[in-house]
């Protein structure tokens, strides 16, 4: 079995507190899906979150990396519906 290990930027531990709300965001990827021109396309975002599993709990925060998944996922996904 393989464990792969992520890396947190900048060496930020692995709890935080929301700015927004005050609530624990937990490091993680988190599956979240974009509208890809019609098609839905899901993608896992790296970041902090209060929740992992729920789809609605957008309460999150993303820093310096995490903010390039997003761009790609969408060129991936405008890619996969051409």
């Amino acid at each position: 079995m393989t464990t792969i290990l992520m890396s947190h930027p900048r060496d930020y531990p692995d709890t935080i507190l929301s700015a927004e709300t005050g609530r624990p965001l937990r490091r993680g990827v988190k599956m979240l899906t974009i509208d890809a021109g019609g098609a839905p396309f899901t993608y896992g975002q790296p970041g902090w979150w209060a929740s992992l599993d729920d789809p609605a709990d957008e309460d999150g925060q993303l820093v310096d990396e995490d903010n390039v998944v997003l761009p790609a996922a969408r060129r991936r996904a405008s890619a996969k519906v051409r």
